[in-house]
């Protein structure tokens, strides 16, 4: 007979065996083969779009949950396709998929109350852009950007008449998150250039940023002397597994941890591991254990400034935090513009346009970088390094508070900021509910570095088949099943 004692451990091993992350080894294959599609659409290699939808029309049949996160990666880009890989916006397309669903599915009565307010912040953002002298038909070509929060409706229609297990759900997330650290790692440490994630990175050129693409690889292959830094837009899933992770509701191995580790050294970008770090001491559960992981963070990035100092700052930690020491010496305006990697250059002009026409309230309008000629809105800046750039349209800042406020001033930033939180008291009481706050508040930190953010598609798109997963998962108050014309009454 088996004592108390003996049955114990037993349990606790079956309970840390239920919660380590693991995947049959045809989920893996085939969510590697999916981006291998998608990568080589990133490089310009057409002839993949028709084994791309043959992918993703399997995998609508076989696992709506990788395709709901599969076509999401298609729609935003993330890091697989540059702004010109194609002749058309992914994201646009998502954009028009989810009008669709608001047009043809019934509505519960809390996803009404979601949509009205959307409504509501579309058309409150729509009046302030009137008051700008800019055309309204160039500004809604950069308003559309702000629209894409709409996409919540798009796992409406992935979903429809099918069951959504949230577990499930995440599990298919920390898997394509995995998947898409193993290329960041491939495609900086081992092929030493942008093939994998074609997308992440540009080089530039008298001519414009040059991207990878099938006739012109950027890449060294066995040049291990050249790690070349790629930005996180792929990795912006990471988000969506803090909470499981900071409450140790899913374990990874050391060796998965490995992985998500190097990802990081890969991106080296201080404001997308600050969001990453922020919601895992928020959102960690337990105020004792966050305040523990809190101090452990300070020493630990403490010791790497210390180190990445030393090797010149390969990880970019230590020019990071120097750049806040040398903003306290700033004497004017152009010690001030180095701060933030340049971001300060960027802005400081702008800022100054906004006070000559007495626009901050209500901003300069969503002005776009190429079409709108109004002189009022060109200006010479006199902070960038290279002077070729000094002439430009007053918009384009990468830190997207301040181009929230450059497109509709602080009166469209307060109308933001308590739409997206108003969301967050709609659906408080549902469960999963802290998973659309993880994101919002990992998503808004990304936002000062210019990635994501409450501006960006890529950024919103996210953050939307957040709350609709979040909806989706609560069937009595946010499930939608039918079509409108269907017969059968909601559950």
């Amino acid at each position: 007979m088996l004592t108390a004692a003996a049955v114990v451990p037993q349990e606790t091993r079956q309970q840390a065996d239920d919660k380590a992350f693991a995947a049959p080894a045809a989920e893996w294959w085939r969510a590697i083969g999916y981006f291998l599609c998608l990568a080589l659409v990133g490089l310009r290699f057409y002839p993949a779009l028709v084994l791309l939808a043959f992918v993703l029309a399997m995998r609508w049949r076989q696992d709506r949950y990788a395709f709901l996160i599969e076509l999401t990666y298609f729609f935003g880009g993330f890091a697989f396709l540059h702004s010109n890989a194609l002749p058309f916006k992914p994201s646009d397309l998502a954009l028009v998929v989810s009008v669709c669903a608001v047009f043809i599915y019934r509505r519960s009565p809390m996803v009404s109350r979601i949509l009205w307010l959307t409504l509501a912040y579309f058309a409150a953002i729509f009046l302030i852009a009137t008051t700008s002298d800019e055309s309204i038909r160039v500004q809604v070509v950069m308003m559309r950007n702000y629209f894409t929060i709409i996409g919540f409706m798009i796992p409406f229609l992935v979903f429809a008449n099918r069951d959504f297990e949230w577990d499930r759900f995440i599990r298919s997330v920390v898997l394509h998150v995995l998947v898409v650290c193993g290329f960041y790692v491939v495609d900086t440490f081992l092929i030493c250039g942008m093939v994998l994630v074609p997308g992440s990175l540009a080089i530039e050129s008298l001519n414009g940023p040059v991207y990878s693409d099938f006739n012109n690889l950027l890449w060294r292959p066995g040049d291990f002397m050249w790690w070349p830094r790629h930005y996180p837009p792929g990795l912006y899933w990471m988000a969506l597994c803090i909470v499981p992770l900071a409450r140790r509701q899913l374990r990874l191995s050391w060796q998965q941890w490995l992985l998500v580790i190097l990802s990081l050294v890969s991106c080296r970008t201080m404001t997308f591991m600050a969001g990453l770090l922020v919601g895992f001491i928020c959102f960690r559960g337990k105020v004792r254990q966050a305040l523990v992981i809190g101090a452990a963070s300070v020493v630990a990035i403490t010791g790497l400034y210390f180190a990445d100092s030393a090797m010149g700052s390969p990880l970019r930690i230590a020019s990071t935090v120097d750049q806040f020491s040398s903003l306290e010496a700033a004497a004017d305006n152009e010690d001030l513009a180095e701060f933030g990697s340049g971001r300060m250059a960027q802005i400081l002009p702008k800022w100054e346009l906004l006070g000559d026409l007495h626009r901050y309230w209500l901003g300069l309008g969503f002005l776009h970088p190429t079409l709108t000629t109004n002189p009022k809105y060109q200006i010479k800046n006199e902070y960038y390094v290279d002077v070729s750039k000094s002439e430009e349209t007053a918009t384009g800042v990468e830190v997207t508070q301040f181009q929230t406020i450059l497109d509709c001033g602080f009166l469209g930033l307060i109308v933001q900021t308590a739409f997206f939180v108003g969301i967050y008291f709609v659906i408080r009481r549902l469960r999963h509910s802290q998973y659309y706050l993880c994101v919002l508040v990992a998503v808004s930190v990304f936002g000062i570095g210019g990635f994501a953010g409450l501006t960006q598609r890529d950024g919103l798109l996210l953050l939307a088949v957040t709350l609709g997963a979040v909806l989706l998962a609560n069937p009595a108050q946010g499930r939608v099943l039918n079509f409108q014309n269907h017969t059968d009454p909601l559950p």
